[in-house]
């Protein structure tokens, strides 16, 4: 699933780790169509894990129609393979 990944502030990002554009709103800040957003402060390889988390659940809520915290359980087990 191509994206843009975008590093953002954890100011920005309002201390979430990742974002993408299927989150409900108002609970989460609004990301454009086709972008993950990732918190700056991560190590580069905390921040693969989290695009990895990110993209999988965008794809679960936007193709699967599945709800977000179902789509959020279900990506913290996928991102650890």
């Amino acid at each position: 699933m191509p994206c843009n990944i975008k590093v953002k502030s954890n100011k920005l990002m309002k201390g979430n780790l990742g974002l993408h554009d299927a989150l409900p709103q108002p609970e989460f800040p609004k990301v454009t169509k086709g972008e993950v957003w990732i918190n700056k402060k991560l190590s580069k390889e905390r921040q693969q894990k989290i695009i990895k988390h990110e993209k999988f659940e965008n794809y679960m809520m936007r193709i699967k129609n599945m709800d977000y915290k179902k789509a959020h359980k279900l990506a913290q087990k996928w991102e650890k393979y």
